[in-house]
């Protein structure tokens, strides 16, 4: 009777340990699919940006780039952070190209949902507004 069990526990544990191999391959291969070129996501263009460029919101923007952002993008957004020595290439917001689209809507979705393994989303530690904020800021950096 035991050996009988045992059978079915040495069967499921390897069906489970199955499944969760290939849960983790096919989630690895999507996350590899992002194309590495510039590029547009027409889908999130459409998102109007609902706080306005203001003096404050710039400032509070530049608040949480200090505090969540500047480690790998650097003092000024050059993408020069203490961080960017670690192998990744943090996007410069200086310059004319967005990796992942220009538009508000791109930017925001980029720090909210995140892009890669080294750009992971924000969505759970700062709020759309604080997002929005950063976005204004961003914007800021390249004038």
């Amino acid at each position: 009777m035991f050996l009988r069990n045992r059978r079915y526990l040495d069967y499921y544990y390897r069906l489970f340990t199955c499944g969760l191999m290939l849960f983790v391959v096919v989630i690895g291969l999507n996350a590899q699919q992002h194309p590495a070129a510039p590029h547009t996501h027409p889908e999130f263009q459409a998102l109007a940006n609902p706080i306005p460029s203001t003096v404050e919101s710039i400032r509070t923007g530049r608040q949480r780039y200090v505090f969540m952002c500047r480690e790998c993008h650097g003092n000024s957004g050059r993408g020069d952070g203490d961080m960017s020595h670690a192998g990744g290439v943090p996007s410069d917001f200086t310059d004319e190209e967005w990796q992942h689209g220009g538009s508000d809507g791109e930017i925001f979705t980029v720090i909210k949902e995140g892009v890669t393994a080294d750009m992971q989303g924000y969505n759970n530690r700062l709020t759309d507004d604080d997002i929005w904020n950063l976005v204004n800021y961003l914007r800021s950096l390249g004038n």
